[in-house]
């Protein structure tokens, strides 16, 4: 399926219509490829905010449960960060969220990841994980799997 594709039945209702206006918080260091990453879940029909890294989203996540003004105003329904971050990366960050027991599903985006990595991650209770760069298709339908 293509990109243009995928869109179309976007704009026609066809496609996700049952995850309109999901949170997704999207954390990676690399700007550029955050953006982008927030461009295709705004195609998708998703809201979205970022963060930078581990450590930011952490703040937005507290920020959000305290009700501060300014703040999020509906509760994040899923978190895909980068694995490979300065500061607090994504591997700290989803075990930070675990000790806090949370069950908000986590989607862990990598240029390379080691399959026993992935293991360790899954066992743990990663939801899943893309290849960077994802594409439209890739993203759609792993959201489709975790979000119904």
């Amino acid at each position: 399926m293509t990109r243009h594709l995928i869109i179309d039945l976007i704009n026609q209702g066809e496609l996700m219509s049952n995850f309109i206006n999901d949170k997704i918080l999207v954390v990676d260091d690399n700007l550029p490829m955050r953006k982008a990453l927030v461009e295709t879940l705004r195609h998708l029909k998703y809201d979205t905010m970022e963060a930078g890294n581990g450590e930011e989203a952490l703040e937005l996540i507290e920020n959000q449960l305290s009700g501060i003004p300014g703040s999020a105003s509906s509760a994040v329904a899923l978190i895909m960060s980068d694995l490979a971050m300065p500061v607090m990366d994504g591997r700290e960050l989803f075990s930070e969220l675990k000790k806090r027991n949370s069950a908000v599903p986590f989607v862990m985006l990598s240029g390379y990841l080691a399959n026993n990595a992935l293991d360790d991650l899954k066992e743990k209770g990663l939801s899943g994980w893309l290849q960077k760069p994802a594409d439209i298709e890739q993203i759609a339908k792993l959201l489709e799997k975790i979000l119904k």
